[in-house]
């Protein structure tokens, strides 16, 4: 009968520590058992700790100083894309404005081809001088000889000019090309710069979505991890009541058996039978052995 009565009190063992044990498990456990329990616990608990600590102080920092990190930089990237866009602004005003020079001074010589002197500048320069030369030596017969050189030089003076006037144009219509090619470069330089930094933007956010995924997964470990050590913490007071309980019941087993050792669940029946005894309950025969019988 007592050994049936001892094998109502079943081993839990400590590969199922992770499993909160009930009021009734914990009292099945003898102390040893629950020391041994409390150890493996105090074990659960640091290590649970640490990986708590671990992801508040170097994960969840590390992770927010990427995204502060990366935040920045698309900030950074964000305002040279308004900056990039103003400068495209600002150099489209400047290639319009050339373009239409340019289509002035490309007018303008296409104009003056029909009518530009069929002589070199040299010969009507020559030409202007010798005629004035004339006119300085006052070299002519008659009046209408004088207009008629007059004329000449005026004429050639004419000419003279649209060769100069044709050559300004033309230098600035080179000038003006050169601007144009210039600004045109400027402009591609800029867009190349956008797509480069638009490329970067996109990597930024991928980067960013991983970092905001990878703190979530780890907020949420981090609860768990909270919500195990709380639960195993509750255990562990658990056993130490426990423990603290049958601290209590050995001392008063010395005190009413003496110092002969006992096994916590033999005292544990002999306290039932005790309590039954006391309520008037019938005893059996095993439990009246228990009671009055010898003490070994």
């Amino acid at each position: 009968m007592i050994r049936q009565f001892l094998t109502c009190y079943i081993f839990i063992s400590s590969s199922s520590s992770h499993i909160p044990l009930s009021e009734e498990d914990l009292e099945s456990l003898g102390w040893n058992d629950l020391v041994a329990q409390k150890r493996q616990l105090t074990s659960e608990l640091k290590e649970l700790s640490d990986k708590i600590i671990d992801i508040d102080r170097n994960q969840l920092r590390s992770i927010g100083n990427s995204l502060k990190e990366q935040r920045s930089l698309l900030d950074a990237h964000t305002e040279r894309l308004k900056q990039i866009r103003s400068e495209v602004d600002g150099r489209n005003s400047e290639l319009l404005s050339v373009s239409e020079k340019l289509s002035q001074s490309r007018n303008f010589l296409s104009m003056m081809e029909a009518r530009f002197p069929s002589e070199k500048e040299e010969d009507l320069q020559a030409l202007v001088q010798k005629n004035q030369d004339i006119i300085d030596a006052k070299d002519y017969k008659s009046e209408r000889e004088k207009n008629e050189i007059l004329s000449r030089i005026k004429e050639a003076t004419m000419k003279l000019e649209a060769v100069k006037a044709t050559r300004t144009i033309r230098e600035q219509f080179s000038q003006q090309s050169q601007e144009s090619v210039n600004i045109n470069n400027a402009i591609k330089q800029l867009s190349d710069e956008r797509d480069l930094i638009r490329s970067k933007i996109s990597k930024i956010n991928v980067a960013l979505d991983n970092f905001y995924n990878s703190k979530r997964k780890l907020t949420s470990e981090h609860q768990s991890y909270l919500v195990r050590y709380d639960s195993i913490a509750k255990q562990f007071e658990a056993i130490n009541a426990r423990l603290d309980s049958m601290s209590e019941m050995r001392r008063k087993q010395r005190k009413e058996y003496g110092y002969v050792e006992q096994s916590d669940a033999l005292f544990k029946v002999k306290e039932e039978a005790k309590k039954k005894l006391q309520s008037g309950s019938k005893l059996s025969f095993e439990e009246l052995k228990l009671l009055y019988g010898d003490k070994d």
